[in-house]
């Protein structure tokens, strides 16, 4: 009888056991689908100099937009989550102020991108530089993040410093959805 009452446990814990679990077939190293990423494209920076410093720091300042820009869309390309898609006009002005941002927000759409990112540099002084940036919905041109970030000193490495802290704050607080 004893012998009965453990078969009878064993087959309606098997039996139990085969409702819950996944059935043992099949090829146990296949991946489970990967989460599609998401799509944005980033434009490059505009940039606004109001601090009245008397030597020309066009051409750096120039470079060291371009620069910001490409590092922002190498680390957001390093975000599993995110597929960093190029805009058309990349290589050209390709900004907030210019063509616009609904032209950028339509270019973004039309490249396969669900976002686009834009922003501007505003120096005020020697000292104080901000970036003002926005990720905007390609859809509907709404912003789903911002924010403003400031920046100390007006060399290489400090735009490389808030270029890392702003991709860092893009990939951290904008949420995308999915």
């Amino acid at each position: 009888m004893m012998e009965m009452n453990l078969r009878t446990s064993f087959a309606a814990a098997a039996l139990t056991a085969s409702m819950v679990a996944p059935p043992a077939y099949g090829d146990a190293k296949s991946p489970a689908p990967a989460a599609a990423k998401i799509s944005v494209a980033v434009a490059n920076l505009d940039f606004l100099d109001t601090s009245g410093e008397t030597r020309d720091m066009t051409a750096a300042h120039a470079k060291r937009l371009k620069a910001l820009a490409d590092y922002l869309r190498e680390q957001l390309s390093g975000n599993e989550n995110l597929k960093v898609v190029q805009l058309p006009c990349e290589q050209a002005q390709c900004t907030a102020q210019d063509p616009g941002y609904e032209v950028l927000a339509d270019q973004a759409r039309d490249a396969g991108a669900r976002f686009v990112f834009i922003g501007i540099v505003k120096k005020t002084s020697t000292l104080i530089n901000w970036i003002e940036y926005s990720v905007l919905d390609v859809d509907d041109k709404r912003a789903v993040c911002g924010e403003l970030v400031s920046f100390r000193d007006d060399t290489d490495e400090s735009w490389r410093r808030a270029s890392r802290f702003l991709g860092s704050q893009i990939a951290r607080r904008c949420k995308f959805g999915g």
